[in-house]
């Protein structure tokens, strides 16, 4: 038996996105008459990320049982790189301080033995000599593999942009961030083939529908299940984004113009009603919040849902402030600076026709919305054409 590995970035949705290509990699071999590989994840975010995993790959491990593999010591390794808690600067400056150290260690566990589990909580032992390449998302880490990417911005381009924006929009040195630069690059040259997603973070910028890098492909997300059958759903928002100081005032404007406010953690939005993501398919969802993560942009675009998102924090990754842009500047969402809600909700109709519109462009570009078939079709065709399987 054979293995991919996965490698992303922090997140839920970098996670889910990597375990989404490394099936569609596994399809195009099978497509060619091809064994399948087992595809190794790292498991950085406990019974969570257990949890979801299982509810978003449930069919795949009843079709492929065992496919799926959660590996632990990786994940420990991988997730001391991410930011988490705490300041963007405190991580960066660790990053680039244990980056050397914590590089070793993954190509020692990935070169010898070790323990993963399967979703259905079966272990298995796996030989590093099996690990056949690895698949990635705006990887932190070097492996030591074959690896290609299907990311939405080279974090190098994002640290050497981010060093050049006036004082003060960020609370981080420039040197730092040039310092994380050069190893950023490093990692980002060493991949075999790099697929950039549009629209992403520059892709605002003029020239951006050419990359001398990378391939452009649409985004990298799975199809969006549509919520049906339920009825008596009131009109409302849904929320994901969390633990960011001054939605409360949007909360309250919410309620007193007699929207409900859904979520997936109520324990971070006083007085939601629980609901799966899904439910930001459905009309009555006005507008969702979130951070603008690329997962969350695409799924608000792609569900026709006009999305709000907080202003950036100076603490803060760098990536979001070049996201808002993007968001604001493609016209698929609003940047939230305070005004009241009854001003945002006036914007709604406007941004839902963009996002109509950009989903039309994407599609005419490409002639898909699939942009996870295409980046596993070109690395599947790469992959075949140079490795003895």
């Amino acid at each position: 038996m054979k293995y991919i590995v996965t490698n992303f970035a922090y997140g839920t949705g970098p996670y889910l996105r990597t375990t989404e290509l490394a099936i569609a990699f596994n399809d195009e071999l099978e497509k060619r008459g091809k064994p399948r590989f087992k595809v190794i994840i790292p498991f950085v975010y406990g019974k969570r990320q257990q949890q979801v995993m299982r509810e978003e790959f449930s069919e795949h491990d009843r079709r492929y049982p065992g496919e799926l593999l959660l590996d632990a010591a990786l994940g420990e390794m991988l997730g001391s790189m991410f930011y988490a808690k705490g300041t963007y600067e405190a991580s960066l400056s660790r990053w680039i301080k244990e980056i050397p150290a914590i590089s070793r260690q993954i190509r020692d566990h990935l070169g010898g033995k070790f323990e993963v589990e399967s979703l259905g909580g079966n272990k298995e032992m796996v030989h590093g000599k099996d690990i056949v390449l690895e698949l990635n998302r705006s990887p932190r880490v070097a492996y030591g593999l074959p690896s290609y990417s299907a990311t939405f911005a080279f974090t190098g381009e994002i640290l050497d942009q981010a060093s050049q924006e006036p004082e003060g929009t960020f609370a981080v040195s420039r040197n730092l961030f040039l310092e994380g630069k050069k190893i950023a690059d490093e990692i980002e040259e060493s991949q075999k083939l790099t697929c950039l997603t549009y629209p992403a973070t520059f892709s605002y910028e003029p020239g951006y529908t050419v990359h001398h890098r990378a391939a452009l492909i649409p985004p990298t997300l799975g199809p969006v299940q549509r919520l049906s059958g339920h009825v008596g759903i009131k009109e409302g928002i849904y929320v994901t984004v969390t633990g960011i100081p001054g939605l409360e005032r949007l909360y309250r404007e919410a309620h007193e113009l007699g929207l409900t406010l859904y979520s997936n953690d109520q324990e971070s939005v006083p007085g939601s009603v629980h609901a799966l993501p899904q439910m930001i398919t459905r009309p009555e969802i006005k507008l969702h919040f979130a951070r603008s993560g690329w997962s969350s942009v695409w799924y608000s675009m792609f569900a026709g849902s006009p999305l709000v998102v907080p202003d950036f924090d100076p603490t803060d990754d760098p990536e979001i402030y070049f996201n808002n842009q993007a968001v604001e500047k493609l016209g698929i969402g609003i940047v939230y600076r305070g005004e009241p809600l009854f001003e945002i909700m006036k914007k709604a109709e406007t941004v839902r026709e963009r996002q109509k519109d950009l989903v039309v462009d994407i599609e005419k570009r490409f002639g898909t919305l699939g942009g996870t078939e295409i980046a596993a079709r070109r690395f599947a065709d790469d992959f075949l054409r140079t490795q003895n399987v």
